[in-house]
């Protein structure tokens, strides 16, 4: 988890409090990206490449809103504490696909807790700018959880019917396609 780092560049615009909470939710953000990244590797070689596809597209989102912070936070002529490491810790667990996008779903809601609970300090502060900064992520999150409620809820239905399962695989291939342009290369 995130420590605390003492803040070593005068800290010119944030108040120290909403510092911190943004240099956690880089952590989050880094974690949930590294998080998608195992996925994406675990569903491939499961032969699952639409699933694949669709969790290496959210492992680049989160790297991408962990950047988004980070340039807000050098903007605001602060120093952003970036995660020292990326351990993931080996899943002992049967692969299971529901389970793995309801670990998802349940680390999608930490980090909108975190995100509500930034917003909540801005608010206490009156530091605007950056409350409204953080508007984005709190729309953002609503999408994501949502996103992840849909698939979760369709695989439901399907329950363990391999040609269900065929169309979620096939319809998160054609929605999420990978190739350089996708990723950022």
């Amino acid at each position: 988890m995130y420590k605390i780092k003492k803040e070593t560049k005068k800290n010119k615009t944030l108040n120290i409090e909403v510092l911190n909470l943004i240099n956690e939710q880089l952590w989050l953000e880094n974690h949930a990206s590294f998080y998608y990244l195992k996925l994406s590797i675990d569903f491939n070689e499961k032969g699952f490449n639409g699933i694949s596809n669709f969790f290496l597209t959210q492992s680049n989102e989160e790297r991408n809103h962990m950047l988004k912070l980070m340039t807000y936070v050098m903007e605001k002529e602060c120093t952003p504490t970036l995660p020292q490491y990326n351990f993931m810790e080996d899943d002992e667990n049967e692969f299971n696909v529901l389970s793995h996008f309801e670990n998802s779903l349940y680390n999608e809601r930490e980090v909108t807790a975190s995100i509500h609970k930034i917003v909540a300090k801005c608010k206490e502060v009156g530091d605007y700018t950056t409350e409204n900064f953080m508007r984005w992520f709190v729309t953002e999150q609503r999408e994501e959880e949502n996103k992840f409620k849909e698939i979760i809820d369709n695989l439901k239905i399907i329950g363990n019917d391999g040609v269900g399962l065929y169309e979620i695989n096939k319809n998160l291939l054609e929605t999420n396609p990978v190739g350089p342009d996708s990723i950022g290369l």
